[in-house]
Parts: C-alpha cells; sequence; structure tokens
C-alpha cells in the first residue's frame, strides 16, 4: 500500500471517528459520580477469648470507603462504565481493611448494564456477603454485626472460608422478573493453577417482604497447605412492619478439606424509637468436626440518631460468648457521614 493510500485511509478512519464522537455526544452522556462513607468510632474492643482494646475504629456500624463511578449512557439502555472504591482506615492512616489489601480493596470493576441484565468483571463484593449484609439489623457492621462475625470473620472455625471479596471474577444480574432478581457469579483463585469460586443467590422482593436464596463453592489448592473445598447454604428474609422491621438468617457449611460442618443462625430488629433507631441483633453459631467444637452466641445492639440527612451519630454495644474461653464485651460511640 502506498504512502498516498494510507493517508487517505487514515483520513477517511479519522473522518468516521469524529462522525462517531459527534453523534455521542448528540446520543450519549458520560456521568461521573463519587460516593463513600466516612465513619469514625472510639471504644473498648473485646471479642470473646481476646485482649479487650481501647481505640479508635473505622467500620464500627459501617466500614469506611470512597469510590468513584463514571459511566456512559447509550441508547437502548446500554450503559458501560467502571466502579472504583477502596476502603480507609483512620486509625492507621492506610487504605485497605489490612496490610495486605491492594489499593481498591473494596470494588473495582468494569460494568456493562443492558435490558437483559447487567454484567460486571473485575474485583467483586461477593452476593453472600451482600445477602448477610442485607437480611441482619447491623448491616454491614463488621466488629459488631452477629450474621457477619459468624459467617465471615471468626476463622476456620466457624462459618464461610476466604474473603468475601473476589479477585479476577464475572457476575450477572437479571433484570427483575415478577420481583424475582437472579445473580451468578463465577472467580478463579488468587493465583494462578489454584481453584475456582462460584456463587449464586435468587432474591425475591415483594412489597415490605424480601427473601433470599444464596448458595457458594470454594475450591483453593495451592500446593502448601490442606486444600479448601466448601459448600455454604443461606436462607435470608425481611419484614417491615411499618413500627418495626425484622430480620432472620440461617447459613451451612460444609468443609471438606477440613472435614468442619457449622450451622450459623441469626434474628434482628429495627425499631424507631424517638428521633433514631435501635437496631439489635442476636446470633447462634456452631461448628463440629474431628478436630474441632465450637458454639458461639453474640448479641449485639446500636442506637442511631440521624443528625441530618448525611450524618449519623451512634452507639453501639456487643456481648460476645464463645464456650470456653472468656466473654468479651465491647462498646463505642461514633459518627457516621455518607456521601453519594
Amino acid at each position: 500500500m502506498t504512502h498516498s493510500l494510507r493517508r487517505r485511509w487514515m483520513a477517511a478512519a479519522l473522518v468516521g471517528l469524529a462522525g462517531l464522537g459527534a453523534t455521542s455526544q448528540v446520543q450519549a452522556q458520560t456521568e461521573v459520580t463519587t460516593q463513600g462513607v466516612l465513619d469514625f468510632s472510639y471504644g473498648r474492643f473485646e471479642p470473646s477469648g481476646l485482649y479487650r482494646d481501647y481505640s479508635f475504629n473505622s467500620n464500627s456500624l459501617t466500614a469506611s470507603f470512597v469510590g468513584l463511578t463514571v459511566k456512559h449512557g447509550l441508547d437502548g439502555g446500554w450503559t458501560p462504565g467502571i466502579n472504583l472504591e477502596a476502603f480507609v482506615r483512620f486509625q492507621d492512616l492506610r487504605g485497605g481493611r489490612r496490610n495486605d489489601d491492594p489499593i481498591l480493596s473494596r470494588n473495582a470493576f468494569a460494568f456493562l448494564q443492558t435490558p437483559y441484565g447487567n454484567f460486571r468483571l473485575g474485583r467483586l463484593q461477593t452476593f453472600l456477603f451482600d445477602t448477610t449484609n442485607r437480611f441482619n439489623a447491623l448491616g454491614n457492621s463488621v466488629p459488631f454485626s452477629p450474621a457477619l462475625k459468624h459467617v465471615f470473620n471468626s476463622g476456620t472455625l466457624l462459618g464461610a472460608q476466604g474473603d468475601f471479596y473476589w479477585n479476577r471474577a464475572i457476575s450477572y444480574t437479571s433484570p427483575s422478573l415478577e420481583g424475582f432478581t437472579v445473580n451468578v457469579m463465577q472467580a478463579q483463585g488468587e493465583t494462578e493453577p489454584k481453584g475456582s469460586l462460584t456463587g449464586a443467590n435468587v432474591v425475591w422482593q415483594y412489597g415490605l417482604l424480601a427473601v433470599a436464596a444464596s448458595g457458594q463453592r470454594v475450591y483453593v489448592n495451592d500446593g502448601l497447605e490442606d486444600p479448601t473445598d466448601e459448600n455454604v447454604w443461606q436462607l435470608g428474609a425481611t419484614y417491615n412492619f411499618g413500627f418495626a422491621r425484622v430480620f432472620g438468617l440461617h447459613t451451612q457449611t460444609h468443609d471438606r478439606g477440613l472435614e468442619v460442618q457449622s450451622k450459623l443462625t441469626s434474628a434482628g430488629v429495627s425499631v424507631p424509637v424517638g428521633p433514631g433507631t435501635i437496631l439489635a441483633q442476636l446470633g447462634w453459631g456452631r461448628a463440629h468436626g474431628l478436630a474441632v467444637s465450637r458454639r458461639q452466641q453474640t448479641l449485639s445492639a446500636a442506637y442511631v440518631y440521624p443528625y441530618d440527612s448525611q450524618t449519623d451519630l451512634y452507639v453501639i454495644g456487643m456481648d460476645d460468648r464463645v464456650r470456653g474461653q472468656t466473654p468479651g464485651g465491647s462498646l463505642a460511640v461514633g459518627v457516621r457521614w455518607r456521601f453519594f
């Protein structure tokens, strides 16, 4: 191809791209938004069997994070975009939930919203965590919520194995049909040869009632430690009576690698009282296996006062008891600021 012909092809391509760009400006819109929660508290933190600690914390009611979403609306209901979010720890002046978290520790994914459902690709929060968060009164209060503590925060003795954020994941969320929504997710292991992670749930919303059934399978074999081969099943429900909202959650796990099974149940309530709201959640958990026998009971409660449309003041406490260990008691006061 001669230089003259190449120049003609390049000129034609540039004209075409310019035309597409002009059309996109007319038919499409790009939207950039920021979002986040800043939660700051001070208190006494003492889970059962551990040392008492007086400290500042960044996730007593809601885990602090900051984020950015960019999306580009196209004709026909198609919207591509990206979502980038990072956890924040004020007490350590660092990002992430812990030191080994990536910079974009909360979410980091590209998405495509379509009339046929939504697709996401990247670092994603699991659907099992979504339903555990949604169907308990204390939401995603990781230090205080009995549901989250038992399902995700008890190590290998109780609850689900692994993190509730998956890297190299892809997910699909169906359109709502008669109140039903289906979610599925697949991810590879954290490092190359090492396994697969699969999760799915079905959520039904009918007026003031919401019900969800979730399943998750984690298989990881890095050749260095005992392989993880675990199935998790969960049922959750919530109903708003108006004067109170009630929550129920039941989770069962079976880890074939460690030969451990656990059953985790929690119930909660949210009641408007005065200018604020009382949140309370009680959780029971038990695990048994070849070398494991664990029973745990946790009761947590909070009072949340909405100072304004974005700011909440709160006090939150927990009584945590594991059989054979010293009981623990935690209490914190804090402020939560949300921006969208």
